[in-house]
C-alpha cells in the first residue's frame, strides 16, 4: 500500500494521510511521481471535516507521497507535520522556537543536550533555553545539575 499526504498550500502543514492500493499507483506514473501525485489529487474527494474546520471553504491543498517506512522523504507524515519541498522532505512540528532540525536523525535538537537523566523526567524550559527536572526544583547547565 501506498501513502499520501494531503498539504495545505498556504503553510505546507500535512492535513491528512490516505492509503492507496500499489497497482493504482503503478498505473498512474508510479511512486513519488508527479504523476500519481495529481491521480491522487484527482481521485482522492475532499474531507468533510477539513471543509468544516475550514468554515466551508476548502483549503487549497497538495499531495505528495509518503513512505510508511521512512525510506524516502524524511520521515512518515502525519497530521500536522510540514513538507518541505526544498529538502523533499516531512517534519514534525517544531517542539520550541529554539530547537533546530538534525537533518542526519530527522529530529528537532534542543540547543543543550541533558546528558545525566538522575533527576528522573526532564522538561525544557524554553524561556530560560535549558532542561529542568521534573519537579522543576533543578536545572542542567551543560555539565552538572543546579538549584533553580
Amino acid at each position: 500500500m501506498a501513502h499520501f499526504a494531503e498539504i495545505k498550500s498556504s503553510n505546507n502543514t500535512v492535513l491528512r494521510v490516505v492509503v492507496i492500493n500499489d497497482s493504482d499507483v503503478s498505473d498512474n506514473g508510479g511512486e513519488y511521481t508527479t504523476e500519481s501525485e495529481n491521480w491522487v489529487s484527482n481521485f482522492i474527494p475532499n474531507d468533510p471535516f477539513i471543509l468544516e474546520d475550514n468554515g466551508g471553504n476548502y483549503p487549497t491543498t497538495y499531495w505528495k507521497q509518503t513512505s510508511y517506512n521512512a525510506n524516502a522523504r524524511g520521515i512518515y507524515a502525519g497530521i500536522g507535520y510540514t513538507y518541505h519541498a526544498d529538502v523533499d522532505e516531512f517534519r514534525h512540528p517544531q517542539p520550541f522556537n529554539s530547537w533546530t532540525w538534525d537533518s542526519t536523525d530527522k529530529i528537532w535538537s534542543p540547543p543543550n543536550i541533558c546528558s545525566d537523566n538522575t533527576e528522573g523526567a526532564t522538561f525544557w524550559d524554553e524561556e530560560n533555553q535549558r532542561w529542568k527536572n521534573g519537579e522543576g526544583t533543578k536545572y542542567w547547565d551543560g555539565s552538572a545539575w543546579q538549584n533553580v
